[in-house]
């Protein structure tokens, strides 16, 4: 058991990894817009139309309608079938990047940012839970938080299973930030064509999900017996 648990928080740090790149990716190519979350772009959204900029309006609504789409998109699909929704996740990453990377447009072409906005909220979704802990692999926020506390819990306490939980926390901001750095680095030499660099985050998932799926049904196998 300790073995699957730990291979599905590898399979939860490789997902960070994507998050990360395309976060990165999205605010070094694409107007500072933060694909993956929507708090900072609803507070454009409001700013844009105290300013009269009703082009980024437009922009920054349909994006909310977009992700919000995500969100309706893993419902139904979850409701419907019985395919891993961190497959169909993979699946919709892979296809979002894939049309990103076709378009031939400019820095600032807002329409390249919908394919991730859309897939950001089906990874997380998809990925929410790791060995019993709740944490996103699309953004910072909470495993901030989570971090910090429990840090702090350890130091008052010296219980040693809240510090396991912090340094499941703090491994996936890591995470996430390698993605982050990996992304900008590319989009550096490479400009908008970095976004096939994403493949490989996303190639490393399919290795760790393909690990962490072998090991339970390796232990299904034997309690069968």
């Amino acid at each position: 058991m300790r073995k699957i648990v730990q291979r599905q928080m590898l399979a939860h740090y490789a997902a960070a990894v994507i998050g990360g790149f395309l976060g990165g990716y999205t605010i070094y190519n694409h107007v500072d817009i933060f694909c993956n979350a929507q708090t900072g772009n609803l507070i454009n959204l409001v700013q844009s139309m105290c300013k009269g900029d009703f082009t980024f309006v437009g922009f920054m609504f349909i994006s909310f309608l977009v992700y919000c789409g995500g969100n309706v998109f893993y419902v139904l699909v979850r409701r419907k079938t019985r395919v891993s929704m961190k497959i169909v996740s993979l699946i919709c990453t892979s296809v979002a990047v894939l049309i990103v990377g076709a378009m031939p447009f400019v820095r600032n072409d807002y329409i390249a940012c919908y394919p991730i906005i859309f897939a950001a909220p089906i990874q997380w979704n998809a990925f929410k839970i790791a060995g019993g802990n709740s944490s996103s692999t699309i953004f910072s926020s909470n495993n901030v938080r989570q971090a910090a506390m429990l840090t702090t819990n350890y130091v008052l306490s010296r219980d040693k299973s809240i510090l396991r939980k912090a340094r499941f926390y703090w491994l996936t901001l890591l995470s996430f930030h390698i993605g982050v750095a990996f992304s900008c680095f590319m989009s550096m030499l490479c400009g908008v064509h970095a976004i096939w660099f994403c493949y490989l985050p996303i190639a490393l998932e399919v290795l760790a999900y393909y690990t962490y799926q072998s090991e339970k049904l390796r232990v299904a196998s034997l309690v069968s017996r």
